[in-house]
């Protein structure tokens, strides 16, 4: 629970406080100025250190002032690189890791919000000396020279540190992954255990049935997420409703993360099993139209809130551009595919549908949402159709997946792992004909390693349905339909059924 406060708090921090480090800045100047100033103000400093203010604060102001050029100086000429950079990492790698680069990284608002705190309240008190001459605000001008006097010494050289070491490409994509594995928790709060459902089916609306579409009135843009809590306002308005006795279900349509058009997309659909007159119809759109437009959240861009695919999305698009002609940085790659398959992992032990998605069931709510598979092609299938040529992306892709089978006992995930390494046919492409007769553009030894680790990777596959044989999943699930969806329990036998002729 602390961890999930913890969470919220933070992107309440990322997500609203936009300006933060103007935030931090006026904290700094405003607040902390004015409570010095009221302070120096009501009491007579003079008279209590015995100090000569005026001239004290006359030899005091030239000192700050140098201090602030040299901060204002250093400021620009620090930033300027930084845009540099942020536009060649941009380019080299992807538009979208560092869109939010200064929004998003709170050490980096600190830092703003120290500089331009601290230059503002240098200027305070010069400012406020203007309309009161004759009490000069030695007091506040000190502490601004202080702030100045610790940007330029302490925090200006851990900021170009900072940035040195969060520039590098093992920094971004791994805070990608720190980020979507906290979604994932926040989002999928349950593991996966004997006895529940293998697999998670989009809900299907009946042809036949009367439906009424809730369409977008955002300006076009992408889902960013959706507030299930005022959501469920939608299934109690219904229900409290002339038309409440004939209402089955509300069906969100967009999956969170999709591109969604002004007056086109269907955000909901609303399924009666009754026809209703226009009149009725008309009232509905109108008032759960309110609701959906509070509840639903349409950005410009995309962001990592409820939208795990996002952040596969940024690692995929880094990787694909690393093993590009011409960027060429295949270890860049390998990098990307180590942090996708932990994302992958943590992912294969969680129960789906999300926690959210199970709980709105009983509100008369089917959420949309990716599964298992979905999201493993997702990971992969991208990266192997650009590297599927170069034996060490293909090699750490297979040792990607291999590490996380131990950790999967839901028969349905460990299928789609092994399934993904085996549909992607490298014997075709990896075999000694292709090497004879020059297709294969690689040693021998390299296809030889390729050899290696397929059969490690099926050694370790095979070892792992074996424990589930041992267990008893296997045979729970070959015996018992768990689920009620006819397409669920399909899936569930397929499963087995796919598993058990592996390990043949």
């Amino acid at each position: 629970m602390p961890q999930t406060l913890k969470y919220r708090l933070k992107n309440i921090f990322i997500h609203q406080l936009k300006d933060l480090g103007t935030f931090l800045s006026v904290l700094y100047a405003v607040v902390l100025g004015s409570a010095i100033m009221i302070l120096e103000y009501t009491l007579h400093l003079e008279s209590i250190f015995s100090i000569a203010i005026v001239d004290t604060y006359t030899r005091l102001l030239s000192v700050t002032n140098v201090l602030i050029s040299i901060l204002i100086g250093i400021s620009l000429t620090t930033f300027s690189v930084i845009f540099v950079v942020m536009q060649l990492a941009s380019s080299q790698f992807s538009p979208r890791i560092l869109r939010h680069f200064l929004i998003n990284d709170f050490k980096m608002q600190k830092f703003i919000g120290l500089f331009v705190g601290s230059i503002s309240l240098c200027v305070l008190p010069q400012l406020a000396s203007v309309f009161s001459p004759e009490r000069p605000f030695l007091a506040t001008l000190a502490v601004g020279t202080l702030f100045a006097f610790y940007g330029l010494s302490w925090s200006y050289p851990n900021m170009i540190t900072y940035l040195s070491i969060n520039m590098n490409v093992s920094s971004i994509t791994n805070r990608i992954k720190v980020d979507m594995i906290e979604e994932i928790n926040i989002l999928y709060q349950e593991n996966w255990s004997l006895g529940k459902n293998v697999s998670y089916k989009r809900a299907e609306i009946h042809p036949d049935k009367f439906k009424v579409s809730v369409v977008s009135p955002f300006d076009s843009g992408y889902l960013d997420s959706v507030n299930y809590v005022k959501l469920k306002k939608v299934t109690a308005y219904i229900l409290r409703s002339e038309v409440g006795f004939c209402f089955e279900n509300a069906y969100q349509k967009p999956i969170v993360g999709e591109f969604i058009m002004k007056g086109t997309t269907t955000l909901l659909t609303l399924v009666f099993d009754q026809d209703l007159t226009p009149a009725q119809v008309q009232e509905l759109q109108n008032q759960v139209g309110s609701i959906v437009k509070d509840a639903f959240q349409v950005e410009q861009f995309r962001s990592h809130t409820q939208d795990i695919n996002f952040g596969v999305r940024k690692l995929v698009d880094i990787a694909i551009k690393a093993i590009s002609p011409a960027v060429n940085d295949p270890t860049t790659c390998l990098n990307c595919i180590d942090q996708i398959g932990e994302i992958a992992k943590e992912l294969a032990i969680k129960e789906f549908p999300s926690t959210d998605a199970k709980s709105l069931k009983s509100e008369h709510i089917q959420v949309n949402e990716f599964n298992f598979e979905e999201f493993v092609d997702f990971c992969y299938d991208q990266i192997f159709q650009w590297g599927k040529e170069d034996p060490t992306v293909i090699k750490r892709m297979i040792r990607s997946i291999r590490i996380i089978l131990p950790l999967v006992e839901n028969p349905f995930h460990l299928k789609v792992l092994i399934q993904q390494v085996e549909d992607m046919e490298l014997a075709d492409i990896y075999n000694m004909t292709n090497h004879a007769n020059g297709t294969l553009k690689i040693s021998k030894e390299k296809l030889v390693t390729i050899e290696n680790e397929l059969l490690q990777f099926r050694k370790k596959a095979k070892q792992q349905i074996l424990r589930l044989q041992q267990k008893g999943i296997l045979s729970f699930y070959e015996a018992n339909r768990v689920s009620v969806n006819e397409a669920i329990c399909s899936i569930q036998f397929d499963a087995i059924a796919y598993l058990n002729a592996y390990n043949q």
